[in-house]
């Protein structure tokens, strides 16, 4: 028997690299195989609890348990989307609601109200997609004809695409204009690859915008009809308009009826939801994975740390994804996932979010106390500029923000890599002195360990100091896996590694 030298973990700036996705001789050292609810890019190298949920403002008695039809921000002229600290100055945000018959539009200006629909009844089921230009915030659903407003408060149809033949269900602002597809309706005009597209927006006369809904000589595009596919949603990324079908993606440089598309990839997006852009790069959920694109060829960036999870969403639940953003961070809310399904691990986590901080390349998990189907970004004169989710049970919550969710404490876990500790795993190994556990806030966390396929075991001694040496260790095997574990509702723990100092190598038993 040899007495082998310290073994330390201090750096887990890789994030996680899920076992199903890369072979443990492979696997970075600072990596982890799970996590659930902790960050790796708050601060490099160390793992830190997130942070929570507040609901902004009071929920309104209509909208609770209410599902969610569309969520979006308008800022308006004269508003300055956060740069101004009174509430009149900064924008607004918008949400729709299913309601007992009809769908609701409601919005927030410091407090939340419901707004006036001049328009007529809108539907309870169709989710509405947003768009703004020229102090209009402009709503599509599919169902209904568009509709417009200058405050959130009153609807009506100015400057819409009003055609009752023509009922869109995605909307976009692009190079000046307005983009809409996606129409439903039933008889002339009716083509789920047509693109319609407004005149430049111009203020100083009235319409600022027009519309030719021709269906012979009228100002639209069709974008390769013989395809297959269905029109799921738009992006812009490096000055390019992105087109995505849900089995394809392409792109234009221009709006207008002579433009020749690019077909650059045949892999699409299944929804507008499932689309968001990052610091320039838009990311997107294609179904069997998640890629990211500046426009060009999209390059895949699940497979490594989080494909297991996209591969237990069952694909009735592909549309209900949801992509967003915080400005550094992407964020995609894919619902309840079953994982390890008819193993003796199958578990089901709910309300996951997938995390993935471009800075870092780093992928983490979430669960949250609540399913989000919209997000959008906002900014107040409190809180600055944040992250916001629509959720399923009515409420509208500011996500970062707090120690708790909804006033719920936040569980988390982190499972390291498999540990050989420095000697062939052919050789078993045999832990029985100390162990040291760094972390900061850890008093109400436990460090577990377990060896080769066996049972995590709690190990002695509580986690209250920065360095917190655990005794009377005994565990042999021929590889370990570290679990740190508990949960928070103060300031977020941080875990910034363990220290073996000692073990035994028995080599081949």
């Amino acid at each position: 028997m040899k007495i082998e030298q310290p073994i330390i973990l201090r750096d887990f700036s890789r994030g996680v690299f899920r076992k199903a996705a890369v072979s443990t001789a492979l696997v970075p050292l600072n990596s982890v195989s799970h996590s659930l609810n902790l960050n790796f890019d708050t601060q490099i190298g160390n793992v830190v609890v997130r942070l929570g949920t507040t609901v902004l403002g009071s929920t309104e008695v209509a909208r609770v348990n209410k599902t969610p039809l569309g969520f979006t921000e308008f800022v308006p002229s004269g508003s300055t989307s956060g740069l101004l600290t009174t509430a009149s100055s900064i924008g607004l945000l918008v949400a729709a609601y299913a309601g007992t018959t009809n769908g609701q539009i409601h919005y927030y200006n410091g407090a939340w109200a419901a707004a006036n629909t001049t328009s007529g009844l809108i539907s309870n089921t169709a989710n509405n997609r947003f768009a703004s230009l020229g102090n209009y915030v402009f709503r599509v659903n599919g169902a209904d004809q568009m509709i417009s407003s200058t405050d959130g408060s009153t609807w009506g149809t100015t400057n819409c695409l009003t055609s009752p033949a023509i009922l869109t269900s995605l909307i976009y602002r692009a190079k000046s204009r307005l983009i809409t597809a996606g129409d439903t309706s039933v008889g002339a005009g009716s083509s789920k690859s047509r693109v319609w597209f407004s005149s430049v927006i111009d203020p100083s006369v009235s319409p600022s915008l027009t519309w030719n809904p021709n269906t012979t000589s009228g100002n639209f595009i069709d974008i390769n009809p013989d395809d297959g596919s269905n029109l799921t949603g738009f992006a812009e990324a490096s000055g390019l308009i992105l087109v995505f079908k849900d089995k394809a993606m392409y792109r234009m440089n221009v709006v207008t009826k002579t433009v020749d598309l690019d077909n650059i990839f045949n892999i699409g997006a299944v929804s507008q939801e499932s689309i968001t852009t990052c610091q320039g790069i838009v990311y997107f959920f294609s179904g069997i994975d998640i890629r990211q694109t500046n426009g060009d060829l999209p390059v895949q960036i699940s497979r490594l740390g989080v494909q297991d999870w996209i591969d237990a969403i069952p694909q009735a639940n592909w549309a209900a994804v949801a992509a967003g953003t915080d400005g550094l961070n992407v964020y995609f809310s894919i619902g309840n996932v079953t994982m390890f399904l008819n193993k003796n691990e199958q578990q089901t986590f709910n309300n996951v979010i997938l995390k993935f901080s471009p800075r870092d390349q780093a992928w983490s998990v979430h669960t949250y106390g609540n399913s989000f189907s919209f997000f959008a970004q906002y900014t107040n004169a409190t809180n600055g500029r944040k992250m916001m989710g629509s959720d399923t049970a009515g409420n509208v919550q500011t996500i970062n923000l707090g120690t708790q969710d909804i006033n719920t404490p936040i569980f988390y876990t982190l499972e390291t890599q498999e540990q050989e500790l420095g000697t062939p795993r052919s050789h078993t190994k045999k832990i029985t002195d100390k162990v040291v556990v760094l972390t900061k806030n850890g008093q109400d966390s436990e460090l577990s360990v377990k060896a080769d396929d066996g049972d995590f075991v709690p190990l002695k001694g509580t986690l209250e100091k920065r360095v917190n040496i655990l005794k009377d260790i005994n565990v042999e095997g021929n590889y370990f896996i570290f679990k740190w574990s508990g949960t928070s509702q103060g300031t977020p723990p941080v875990f910034e590694g363990l220290e073996i100092p000692s073990y035994t190598d028995q080599n081949i038993k």
